[in-house]
């Protein structure tokens, strides 16, 4: 199990005015989700996974997930997110003795969850339920809400051998607005400057690009969960100016902050990050 200092998950409740396609999304925890309104396709691997309002599924963690998120006109996009520990996974399937788990961390869809799994995933999502409830009984429930979703057929695979990209792109995103630098990151590992670059050479990226991947993931989430000023999001994710993150935004994105907010009259494609028809065509 987890330590006595348990953390309790705070869901996040996504919402997107414009449809867009985003590549190489990376989440630093298993998450739970629930579409529920528009459409979502999912991919890895070039499988498609399709999920309607109503459905439910889990995305595992540290895999680069390519992720479509269509609004159904007039409702904007909407999923709920709730991130829970690998770790409550884990000892979930353990207490379940015969789950298959998969060799690999890939999306899944469930079938129908009984009422009663879906009752639950609305108490767990409330905030503030869980964090009423002492910490070993907020254990209980999650891995209750884990098992379920394992029974209906949404199981998460075997954690993959941690990369060094995954333990810093987790530790940038504690602090996205930190004053980053290689030789602070270094510092971290306990090794040279030299030895860190080259592991991650060596792991086919570099600091500088997990630094600015981890910023852009972190502004994504918040354009797509809070009001939030462009200004205001800039200075979490550790940019000067709103014109400076919304220039990196579109750069890694392929779409503005304010297409994610509230959509163009008509979509325009722009850029090779937006690949609507590919993933339609996949989907179907």
């Amino acid at each position: 199990m987890l330590d006595d200092v348990f953390r309790i998950p705070t869901r996040a409740l996504i919402r997107q005015g414009g449809r867009a396609c985003f590549h190489r999304l990376v989440t630093t925890s298993p998450l739970l989700i629930q579409v529920q309104s528009g459409s979502k396709i999912v991919m890895s691997d070039d499988k498609p996974l399709r999920l309607e309002a109503g459905d439910y599924g889990l995305l595992p963690d540290y895999r680069p997930l390519t992720m479509e998120n269509i609004p159904k006109a007039p409702q904007k996009y909407q999923t709920l997110a709730l991130p829970i520990p690998r770790q409550l996974f884990e000892d979930a399937y353990d207490t379940m003795g015969s789950v298959a788990v998969p060799s690999r961390p890939l999306p899944a869809s469930t079938s129908r969850l009984p009422e009663e799994a879906a009752a639950l995933f609305e108490y767990c999502s409330q905030p503030g339920n869980l964090a009423r409830l002492p910490g070993a009984i907020a254990k209980v429930r999650l891995m209750e809400l884990v098992t379920w979703f394992a029974l209906c057929g949404a199981v998460l695979g075997r954690c993959e051998s941690p990369r060094l990209e995954d333990r810093l792109r987790q530790m940038i995103e504690a602090d996205p607005a930190g004053a980053w630098t290689l030789a602070h990151a270094a510092r971290m590992f306990n090794m040279s400057e030299a030895t860190l670059r080259r592991r991650l050479s060596a792991e086919n990226t570099a600091f500088s690009e997990i630094l600015s991947d981890t910023r852009m993931n972190r502004a994504l989430a918040l354009i797509q969960t809070t009001t939030l000023p462009i200004a205001q999001v800039a200075l979490e994710v550790g940019y000067d100016s709103p014109s400076q993150v919304s220039a990196r935004f579109k750069e890694r994105f392929g779409v503005s902050p304010r297409h994610v907010r509230s959509g163009p009259e008509h979509f325009e494609r722009i850029g090779a990050e937006i690949e609507q028809s590919g993933a339609d065509a996949l989907a179907r």
